[in-house]
């Protein structure tokens, strides 16, 4: 393989619209249907859609990608990827690289994903009352403490900033407690976590008709930590669960993308020895020099933004 890679790679997650199947009254934003048909529109016209079996040969030194090639990725394995995704890539004859999560049916939602139902339910200002209250005295002064530490990089300046630095404390410093807390304020304003996570995320018939169908599917870990807040036997055991649950569906060598986009250094290795060949980041990049950290564009935030994707 010679580097560097010249590839375009897409990052979507919900793709949904109001009310539709894949939102199920959760009131979850996404990309909306006709906001990513019309992006796929514009991605045609520029560039040469590629799959993961066309990366992977060219990362093996087997083939050449094409010019302005162009590879579509979805985060999360949830359910929007089946019933919305899904139709209009095989429709369009094209073919998209899933990265799902290592879920059974008795497991319930992870954490961020608990985080995005609450804050859709509760409003921001209400759910962040009722983690409050959940809280212990020490507990309450950790989350101050963690708060004030990413006020530079989430300042109070607007909405979207308190919220980012309120997921991103819940995500890392507070994470192991606040897990089931989460948990807890699920089942009483929500309901059943373990049932909503049945339907949530992809389950293997979907998985295996989408694979029929001429999808791919990569690793995205078992619990979806911050790859640099876990320590290098949480990171192995994240990524030997996720290739042991991808067997299933498909053989290695894999694509990986790290949860939130969250690095470390010693990911390489681990990576390799588990059976991933890739890995991909939320970096934005479009020529990539190391398999292990490849950059991707955010659809949404394009479209949201208007944005061209050169």
């Amino acid at each position: 393989m010679n580097y560097p890679l010249e590839l375009t790679v897409m990052m979507y997650h919900y793709i949904r619209d109001p009310g539709d199947s894949a939102d199920y009254g959760s009131g979850i934003p996404g990309m909306p249907v006709k906001a990513f048909e019309s992006q796929l529109d514009e991605l045609s016209k520029e560039y040469n859609f590629v799959t993961w079996s066309d990366v992977r040969l060219a990362l093996e030194g087997e083939r050449d990608l094409p010019k302005s090639a162009c590879l579509l990725t979805f985060d999360d394995g949830v359910r929007d990827h089946y019933l919305n995704a899904f139709k209009i890539l095989y429709d369009r004859k094209l073919s998209g690289l899933f990265f799902v999560l290592d879920r059974s049916k008795e497991e319930g939602l992870v954490l961020g994903h608990k985080i995005h139902f609450l804050l859709a339910h509760l409003g921001f200002t209400e759910f962040r009352a009722a983690i409050w209250e959940t809280l212990n005295f020490s507990q309450r002064e950790q989350l101050i403490k963690a708060d004030e530490h990413y006020q530079h990089k989430y300042p109070s300046v607007s909405l979207d900033g308190e919220v980012n630095r309120l997921k991103a404390v819940l995500q890392r410093e507070v994470s192991a407690e606040i897990n089931p807390l989460l948990s807890d304020l699920f089942e009483k304003y929500i309901g059943s976590e373990t049932e909503t996570a049945r339907s949530y995320y992809l389950n293997l018939d979907q998985i295996r008709e989408m694979s029929a169908g001429g999808m791919h599917f990569g690793g995205h870990s078992l619990t979806h930590p911050w790859f640099d807040w876990i320590t290098a036997d949480q990171r192995e055991v994240e990524l030997r669960t996720s290739a042991a649950w991808l067997r299933q569906i498909e053989p290695g060598p894999w694509a990986f993308a790290y949860p939130y986009g969250g690095l470390s250094d010693d990911a390489p290795e681990l990576l390799n020895k588990n059976g991933f060949i890739a890995a991909f980041t939320t970096q934005t990049q479009l020529q990539h020099t190391d398999p292990y950290f490849i950059g991707r564009l955010d659809g949404e935030e394009l479209a949201s933004e208007g944005q061209r994707y050169v």
